[in-house]
């Protein structure tokens, strides 16, 4: 897993959030995901959630290796097509863990993810596989899913993307609800 707690940070950093609000983060915590939820809980209480969604769409994990190549390969087959085309071929994009989309009627892409049944969907999330779920916390959290979407997505479908809203997530739901991320399209 990456180092989530270093990496908000210096997404922070990076996107100007002013020294006072930085100093009321618990970033001296460990990276497992008790530490990572009291990061999010003070994120939650001290940012707007503009803020949080663009913080959290730069994480994200599994955006190497073998997804690059998975996601380079599919957007190489499918070069010069539509995005709405490359959309029907996605049944061959996704990976058991790997998130199926939808083009919407306003140009926005909705991307739905979990594993489990209605009413009882599980959270795909590496820090949640040893987790009892369900459970119920900040869908900010699921952010990072978003951003491991946004990335990987970004790559295969040759477009770039921005995450508007966490519409929803088993793990914010207590299991619910699917995940859906809905993201601009550019």
């Amino acid at each position: 897993m990456p180092n989530t707690m270093k990496n908000i940070r210096e997404t922070m950093v990076k996107q100007g959030i002013s020294e006072e609000i930085m100093a009321q983060m618990p970033f001296d915590g460990q990276n497992n995901l008790e530490d990572i939820l009291t990061l999010i809980n003070q994120m939650d209480k001290l940012l707007s959630e503009e803020q949080r969604l663009r913080i959290m769409e730069q994480q994200g994990c599994s955006t190497t290796g073998r997804h690059v190549k998975f996601h380079r390969d599919f957007a190489e087959r499918n070069a010069g097509k539509t995005l709405a085309e490359k959309l029907e071929q996605s049944g061959e994009l996704f990976f058991v863990d790997e998130p199926p989309c939808s083009l919407n009627g306003d140009g926005t892409l909705s991307v739905f993810w979990s594993s489990g049944a209605e009413g009882a969907y599980r959270c795909v999330c590496g820090y949640m596989k040893d987790v009892e779920q369900p459970l119920t916390i900040s869908p900010t959290f699921c952010g990072c899913c978003g951003a491991h979407a946004r990335k990987n997505l970004q790559r295969s479908l040759g477009v770039k993307l921005k995450l508007r809203q966490i519409v929803s997530s088993a793990a914010s739901s207590g299991g619910e609800k699917r995940c859906e991320f809905l993201y601009d399209v550019n």
